[in-house]
C-alpha cells in the first residue's frame, strides 16, 4: 500500500490557521459565565484556539461591526448637536469640533439606531454641516472636504443654504459635491433576504436586494429585518466599478462582538436550529481552522456548561458534552471539557451527548481537522476519480518510458551477417505518453489533496503546517 503525504508550510502572524472559540447563549449572557468558562477558554488557548476580543477584532476588521454600539447614541443627541452648532455660530470653532466630532463618530457607529428612528437624521445632518464649517474656519480644509463628502453620500438631496451658513460655506459645499461627482459613480449591489429593508449610510434605499449608483467612497450598509438591524458592513464603492455585499440578517443579528464574542439567540428553538451552522460561517469569515462553541444551557432540565466542536465542512456538531453547574464544578472538570473538544477522550464525570471521531494532528498541541470520516459519496466530487487518474498517470509514464527505450531499435533480429533495415520510430509517441502521464499524475495529486479526508492543519509558532495525507 502506497502512502502519499503532501506538506505545505504557511506562515502567518494573525489568528488565521488557528481555531476559535465562540460563546453562545439564549438571551442575555449569565452573570457567572465569565467565571465558569474561564478554565475552559484557558485550556483551549493552550490547544491553539483564540477567543474573546482577539476574535472579535479579527471579525470586525474582515466582516462587519455592530450596527448599534454598547453605549449607543447619547439620549440628548439632538441637544448636544445644538450646543456644538451654537459654538460654531459663536465663532468658537475649536470648541465646536470638540463637541461635534464625538457626536458624528457615535452616529456612524449607530447606523442601526438612526435607521430605526429617522427623526435622528436631521440632527445628524446638522452636526455634519456644522463640523465641516468649523474645520473650514480653523483652516483644516482636508477635513472639511472629507466631512462634506460624507454629507453628499449620506444625504443626496442636502443643501448648504447661503442664507443660513453664508456664501463661503455654500460655495465650499457645492465645490466638494462637484469634485466628488466628477470622479464618476460606481454601483453597489446589496444581496439580502427579500423581506429585509436596505439602508445605505442610514438612508432608506430599497426593500430586498438592490443595485444602486453612488458617488465613490466608503459606505455603511445595513438591512432591517423584523424591525431589527443587521450588522454594519463597510463597503468601498469605486468610480465606474461595481461592489457587492451579501448580508444574512439572521446571522448578523445573532453575532455578538462586544462584551463577549459569539452568538446570542432570542429563543431556544433558534439556538438549536442555527448555532452550529452560524458558528461554521463565523469561522470561515475569519479563516479559522476549527471552531468550538461553549456556553451555558439547559440539559435535562438543569443548568449546564455546554461545549461542542463544529465541522467546518458540514456545519454540524462533531462532538458535544456538558457539565452541570450544580454543584459548582471543579477547575479540572471544566478543563476536561476543553480537552474533550480539542480531541482527547472524555474524562470521567463528563456528560457526553455526542463523540464523533476527531483527528489530532498537531505537534503535541492537541489541534484538529474537521473531524470528518472519509467518504466516497458524501456529496460533491466522486472520490473514485483520484484512483482512475492515478492509474492513467502511472500507465502513461510507464508507456512513455518503454516507447523511448524502444526508439531506434531493430524491429526484428536480421539474418547472420546482415545489418537490420527496419527500426522502431517511437520517440514522438513516447514523449506524448510521458506528457499525458505527467498530466494525469498532476490531476491525481490535486484530487487526493482536495479530497474531503485530506486537509490537516497543525498550527505552529507564528504560522501553521497545512498537510494533505491519503493512501491507495
Amino acid at each position: 500500500m502506497l502512502h502519499i503525504l503532501f506538506v505545505l508550510m504557511v506562515t502567518t502572524s494573525t489568528a488565521r490557521g488557528r481555531g476559535i472559540v465562540l460563546e453562545s447563549y439564549t438571551g442575555d449572557r449569565p452573570a457567572d459565565a465569565s467565571r465558569l468558562l474561564a478554565p475552559v477558554l484557558e485550556e483551549l488557548s493552550r490547544r491553539d484556539y483564540d477567543a474573546g476580543d482577539s476574535v472579535a477584532r479579527l471579525f470586525e476588521a474582515q466582516s462587519s461591526k455592530a450596527a448599534m454600539s454598547t453605549n449607543g447614541l447619547p439620549g440628548d443627541f439632538s441637544a448636544q448637536v445644538d450646543k456644538g452648532f451654537g459654538e460654531w455660530v459663536g465663532g468658537r470653532f475649536t470648541e465646536a469640533t470638540k463637541i461635534l466630532v464625538p457626536l458624528v463618530e457615535a452616529a456612524r457607529a449607530n447606523s442601526g439606531t438612526i435607521a430605526k428612528d429617522p427623526s435622528l437624521r436631521g440632527p445628524y445632518l446638522k452636526a455634519l454641516i456644522a463640523l465641516a464649517l468649523a474645520y473650514q474656519r480653523i483652516g483644516d480644509l482636508s477635513s472639511m472636504r472629507t466631512t462634506f463628502e460624507d454629507v453628499v453620500r449620506s444625504f443626496p438631496d442636502a443643501q448648504v443654504s447661503r442664507a443660513t451658513y453664508g456664501p463661503d460655506a455654500a460655495k465650499a459645499f457645492e465645490q466638494t459635491r462637484s469634485d466628488l461627482q466628477a470622479k464618476g459613480k460606481g454601483k453597489l449591489t446589496v444581496k439580502c433576504d427579500d423581506t429585509a429593508v436596505v439602508f445605505v449610510n442610514e438612508t432608506y434605499r430599497a426593500a430586498g436586494a438592490t443595485t444602486i449608483e453612488l458617488p465613490p467612497g466608503e459606505y455603511r450598509v445595513i438591512v432591517m429585518m423584523n424591525k431589527q438591524p443587521s450588522r454594519n458592513h463597510r463597503v468601498m464603492v469605486r468610480p465606474n466599478a461595481e461592489s457587492t455585499v451579501e448580508i444574512d440578517a439572521k446571522l448578523d443579528q445573532a453575532i455578538h462582538t462586544s462584551g463577549y464574542t459569539g452568538l446570542r439567540f432570542a429563543n431556544e428553538a433558534d439556538r438549536e436550529d442555527h448555532e452550529a451552522p452560524f458558528a461554521q460561517q463565523f469561522a470561515k469569515m475569519v479563516g479559522a481552522s476549527a471552531v468550538a462553541v461553549v456556553g451555558i444551557d439547559s440539559v435535562h432540565g438543569h443548568g449546564a456548561i455546554v461545549g461542542s466542536l463544529v465541522s467546518l465542512q458540514t456545519g454540524k456538531e462533531i462532538r458535544r458534552a456538558s457539565i452541570p453547574v450544580e454543584p459548582d464544578p471543579s477547575t479540572d472538570k471544566l478543563r476536561s471539557l476543553a480537552r474533550f473538544l480539542a480531541g482527547d477522550d472524555p474524562a470521567p464525570g463528563l456528560e457526553v451527548q455526542f463523540s464523533g471521531a476527531i483527528q489530532d494532528k498537531s505537534d503535541g498541541g492537541g489541534h484538529h481537522d474537521d473531524g470528518e470520516t472519509p467518504s466516497g459519496d458524501g456529496g460533491g466530487r466522486w472520490g473514485g476519480w483520484r484512483y482512475i487518474t492515478a492509474g492513467l498517470g502511472v500507465g502513461g509514464l510507464a508507456a512513455g518510458v518503454v516507447l523511448l527505450v524502444m526508439d531506434g531499435k531493430a524491429t526484428m533480429d536480421p539474418p547472420p551477417g546482415q545489418q537490420p533495415n527496419d527500426f522502431y520510430d517511437t520517440a514522438v509517441p513516447g514523449y506524448i505518453a510521458l506528457a499525458g502521464g505527467a498530466v494525469f499524475t498532476g490531476v491525481s495529486i490535486y484530487l487526493f489533496a482536495t479530497h474531503k479526508s485530506a486537509p490537516v492543519v497543525a498550527p505552529t509558532q507564528g504560522g501553521a503546517t497545512v498537510g494533505f495525507a491519503t493512501h491507495w
